[in-house]
């Protein structure tokens, strides 16, 4: 039987191929530490592995963003006109993104919704669990993030009211440089009456933080060393044993918000490709990081986007962990708002204005 679901293959090339490549590149770059490309958690085994960790005790960041859903849903269903793209990169489970969906729905928007992914048997399974709806379509888009970007450059969607959704804390995975550099590849996309919504962790709690990703259960470094399993499928061959690896977790503080970073850790000397790597070196496969209100701000900016309202959770056990920011497309000329205002200081009033924190 065909698949119910609509899924656009939107691949310029194989993952595989470019990862075999960025693999030997992190392990052995011209300066600064090794690193494994954080890409390789996220194969059908590892979207599994995250699905499962998304419902553990320790890990707050789910039951916070669905909290953020369900109190603002009917508010950005409102903020997005009838018609529009909605294109949810990096997608996996459907279960958050499914408030919003249903509450478009029920204002009788009539949206495209595009869920991005790298995996298309997670796709399929993911999107064959969202119900059916009256006035919202729902499709996959099977790439990556660039791959989601070009496809959005396309003449017939360039011109396509779109809201572009980043939820979870994805742009924790980029340093603060590329998360902006990021944002901005899409914010450059946006018209006049398009839309982002950004997800971030604003948890400033090191254990806390700390135990979200070092689970009693183990779950996550699970997740962690699936990387390493990935990387022998993309070889085709045991380039990584399992049993000389472990997984190593810290919390680092800084004024910006803090981070968690995960490596892999051999037990015993290892050689990999013709690398090198001495028991107990640390090779950084993750980083999660947390934002501040004002490294917020500073993202914000950064990302040539203008925060028009910051939605936090209505309960006071998440009220500070996280919060979705609703984004409108770049008012910004040599860094600055402008809109009826002409002067500086004029446009930074107006600016700060639009904004609504909740945090």
């Amino acid at each position: 039987m065909a698949p119910k679901v609509d899924i656009i293959d939107i691949r310029h090339d194989a993952v595989e191929i470019s990862l075999k490549d960025e693999i030997l590149n992190s392990l052995n770059p011209p300066e600064g530490p090794k690193r494994l490309p954080t890409l390789l958690l996220y194969d059908e085994r590892g979207l599994q592995l995250f699905e499962e960790i998304t419902y553990l005790e320790e890990y707050y960041l789910t039951n916070a963003e669905i909290d953020v859903l369900k109190s603002s849903a009917r508010n950005i269903a409102e903020a997005i006109p009838s018609g529009s793209m909605v294109v949810e990169l990096g997608s996996g489970n459907l279960r958050k993104v499914s408030i919003l969906l249903e509450a478009l729905d029920s204002a009788g928007k009539d949206i495209d919704y595009y869920a991005l992914d790298l995996s298309l048997k997670e796709l399929y399974r993911t999107l064959e669990q969202v119900p059916e709806f009256k006035h919202v379509k729902c499709h996959g888009l099977h790439g990556t993030y660039d791959d989601g970007l070009d496809w959005l450059k396309t003449p017939e969607n360039l011109p396509r009211p779109k809201c572009v959704m980043s939820l979870g804390s994805s742009i924790g995975n980029f340093s603060r440089e590329g998360g902006a550099e990021f944002l901005k590849g899409f914010s450059d996309l946006l018209q006049s009456s398009d839309s982002m919504l950004v997800g971030l962790d604003a948890t400033s709690d090191p254990s806390k933080v700390y135990h979200a990703y070092n689970d009693r259960e183990g779950t996550t470094h699970k997740f962690i060393l699936n990387g390493l399993a990935n990387a022998n499928d993309i070889y085709n061959e045991q380039v990584f044993e399992p049993e000389d690896w472990k997984v190593i977790g810290e919390y680092v503080f800084d004024a910006e918000g803090g981070r968690h970073q995960a490596f892999c850790s051999p037990v015993r000397d290892v050689c990999i490709k013709g690398v090198e790597i001495k028991a107990g070196e640390r090779i950084q496969i993750e980083e999660s990081l947390k934002y501040s209100p004002e490294g917020a701000t500073q993202l914000w900016r950064a990302s040539g986007l203008v925060e028009v309202d910051r939605m936090s959770a209505s309960s006071d056990t998440y009220s500070k962990l996280f919060a979705i920011s609703y984004l409108l497309f770049p008012i910004f000329q040599d860094g600055w708002a402008f809109g009826e205002a002409d002067t500086r200081a004029e446009s930074e009033s107006e600016w700060c204005q639009m904004r609504l924190p909740c945090l």
